[in-house]
């Protein structure tokens, strides 16, 4: 059974109540990313509407974000190849091994 907690977050000078099931903390440490972000986004473009802000924050995060998977998938491809790499080099010392016997 999970607990709900009501908590209250402040994005970009609006008040948002919110009813999480996840740490409360990690949920502040979300609104204030989303906040930082917009207000990057205000500073760089200060005449825009509130809703354009959001939308371009949302797609700065999503850059990271993607960006972020695209690192990850690549480090574990390049642990695949590794582990297939050294698999590969003890089966065939193995194998090469005359005093091993087989497997």
């Amino acid at each position: 059974m999970s607990s709900e907690n009501n908590i209250k977050v402040n994005i970009f000078g609006t008040e948002y109540p919110l009813r999480v099931n996840a740490n409360v903390e990690y949920v502040k440490r979300i609104a204030e990313y989303v906040d930082s972000k917009m207000r990057e986004v205000q500073a760089a473009k200060p005449n825009r509407p509130v809703h354009q802000i959001a939308i371009l924050a949302a797609l700065n995060i999503t850059d990271e974000l993607l960006h972020q998977k695209e690192v990850q998938k690549k480090r574990h491809i390049n642990f695949e190849e590794k582990v297939k790499l050294l698999t590969d080099k003890l089966e065939f010392g193995i194998k090469d091994d005359p005093g091993s016997g087989g497997l």
